[in-house]
């Protein structure tokens, strides 16, 4: 039979009523509590009864600290004279249970209780919440931004949209567990002027729901990476979840841990597990960009330069008689938008060897964009007819270049646009399909032909990319 368990527990910090309860219930259970760790917490097993719970805390007291301080291994030892033992401990919570049929409470003041929990509230929570909350506001103000100026190059990168949604799950979780602290605190503080204790209370399903949804956002960027086509992106997506992140989290935990079984205070503690941590994320940056350079260097990441064959090529559209093209081809995909970018052009290294075969061969170059979410469709069709604009602000109008509109029929597309400047039109045009954008450039003296038109509807303009 199985001696401990290790749960989640999604409670607020300060709610001590929804603890005692919680922990009361595990205890009739057969369930109890013996450790609290970062994320889990640890309880063991015991034989099914009903126990008393009382949630403590001590202001004074840190993470950092390497043992109980005297004040608290006093307190610890007059609660056991009244019957109250200590369950478990970390940093400022301070949890005791008592086998008392009906024992005499722990604190008996609701003045002096409260303000224990606002001091505690005050002394790291709610700087570190607010802090948080801050910086996350200003993380999806910016990424709101930066979707509105460049939407495809961030919607489409599956990272992006990621960490906007963690950056969001904060604003939420943060806001929530601040206001309600707040309010809680205001009522609590009139209550306890008439010796009543107000009752706390934790969001939990907001907390759940924060989990199942960012785990799923996660699961979405992994299976994302992986479809993607691109060996480096796969490469670097696991290297984060698998290395970077829990290689973090074991130095946060390990030198922080070995400073307490040293005896160090709690502030050389903490400065020290900082700089550590520090200097442990540049140098796992430091690797992975290394290995990144390196692979590449040697052909690792060869799927990246387009050796998978495009849903288009030149030899489709024409008989090029060259058979010595280079290709590159990426793709990259999230939840908003998928992007494929393919490059089709006869090698650098044939512009010295034959500078006039090089100019001859026909090249072509094209973005699909295909939009998972109709709402973004025209933000990101202006951003592609309006890409250019800057560039040609500051000229003349006879030299300036832009998107005009053209015939999207022998394209099959909703909508066409041909690049075109004052006196001249470009073999560069726009194609607007129902869930999809397609940007083609054709070599500056190629006449696309109306059958040539539709095997781009055919190849580009529809199906799976």
């Amino acid at each position: 039979m199985k001696k401990t368990k290790r749960r989640l527990e999604t409670f607020s910090f300060y709610d001590r009523t929804g603890l005692e309860s919680h922990l009361a219930r595990m205890a009739e259970k057969g369930w109890l509590l013996e450790k609290i760790g970062q994320f889990f917490w640890t309880y063991r097993k015991i034989e099914p009864k009903t126990l008393t719970f009382s949630v403590t805390y001590f202001p004074e007291a840190s993470q950092f600290d390497p043992g109980p301080s005297e004040e608290q291994e006093a307190f610890y030892d007059l609660c056991a004279h009244s019957g109250w033992q200590l369950a478990a401990a970390s940093a400022q919570l301070q949890v005791f249970y008592n086998e008392g049929p009906d024992p005499v409470p722990i604190d008996t003041d609701p003045v002096l209780e409260v303000e224990s929990i606002h001091r505690t509230m005050k002394k790291s929570l709610i700087p570190s919440h607010l802090a948080m909350l801050a910086l996350a506001v200003f993380q999806v103000v910016m990424f709101v931004w930066r979707a509105a100026e460049a939407p495809i190059e961030n919607l489409a990168n599956p990272a992006v949209p990621l960490i906007a949604l963690c950056w969001a799950l904060v604003v939420a979780l943060a806001g929530v567990e601040l206001s309600s602290y707040f309010r809680w605190h205001k009522k609590a503080a009139l209550a306890a002027e008439h010796g009543e204790f107000l009752a706390t209370r934790s969001h939990r399903k907001l907390q759940i729901g924060a989990l199942v949804f960012l785990g799923a956002g996660v699961a979405w960027f992994i299976l994302s990476a992986a479809v993607s086509g691109s060996r480096m992106v796969f490469a670097l997506t696991v290297v984060l979840f698998l290395v970077y992140i829990p290689g973090l989290f074991l130095v946060l935990w390990g030198v922080s841990g070995w400073l307490k079984r040293r005896r160090a205070s709690a502030k050389t503690n903490q400065a020290v597990t900082l700089i550590a941590l520090t200097v442990a994320a540049f140098a796992l940056l430091g690797v992975i960009t290394f290995g990144a350079i390196f692979g590449y260097d040697r052909g690792w990441w060869q799927a990246d330069r387009g050796t998978d064959r495009p849903p288009l090529r030149v030899e489709d559209l024409l008989d090029p008689g060259y058979d010595g093209y280079e290709v590159s081809c990426s793709a990259e995909q999230s939840v908003l938008l998928g992007r494929i970018f393919v490059n089709q052009e006869p090698p650098i290294s044939l512009i010295q060897e034959d500078y006039a075969r090089y100019k001859e061969i026909p090249t072509m170059e094209y973005t699909v964009v295909l939009v998972k979410l109709p709402a973004l469709y025209d933000l990101c069709k202006n951003a592609l007819l309006h890409d250019s604009d800057q560039l040609y602000e500051d000229l003349p109008a006879e030299e300036r270049r832009c998107y005009a509109p053209d015939d999207p029929a022998p394209w099959g597309a909703r909508e066409a646009y041909r690049w075109t400047a004052s006196d001249r039109e470009f073999s560069i045009y726009l194609l607007c399909y129902p869930d999809r954008i397609v940007e083609i450039n054709f070599d500056h003296d190629w006449k696309v032909t109306p059958e040539q038109m539709a095997l781009v509807a055919e190849r580009l303009g529809r199906g799976p990319l």
